[in-house]
């Protein structure tokens, strides 16, 4: 059987009384495994420890490694597959349609804003 390529958000949660620091330290270590597919996108919580991340998968073996989240302890992880997202490019198209169609801000709108903070020697996070 043929395995269909697709987009999954992971949210994961850190056990209560985890240090942030030692929280996004195993959270990146989780995304970074290559073996659970393409990390397209991943960002920590601000009111508690743990993140967020969206990953392409294109096998059984990625998925199956993308839901074991034994290297998070404790964790509460949930893993929900995507409709639209079913490749990295995809998610990025999702990006684009959501942005501009629903709030007219077209993606190549945001990426000039991440251009001239960069020109500028400013942080693109708050472009």
């Amino acid at each position: 059987m043929t395995y269909k390529r697709r987009c999954f958000m992971v949210m994961a949660y850190a056990p209560k009384g985890m240090k942030t620091r030692k929280a996004n330290h195993l959270f990146n270590r989780y995304i970074a495994d290559r073996e659970r597919g393409h990390c397209v996108f991943h960002d920590h919580f601000l009111d508690q420890s743990g993140g967020v991340a969206f990953f392409e998968v294109n096998s059984k073996e990625q998925e199956d490694r993308m839901r074991k989240a034994s290297d998070l302890p404790g964790w509460t992880v949930r893993i929900h597959p995507l409709i639209h997202s079913q490749s990295s490019a995809g998610f990025v198209a999702q990006l684009d349609y959501t942005s501009g169609n629903y709030f007219n801000i077209p993606l190549s709108s945001l990426m000039e804003r991440i251009h001239s903070a960069n020109e500028e020697n400013r942080s693109p996070y708050q472009a």
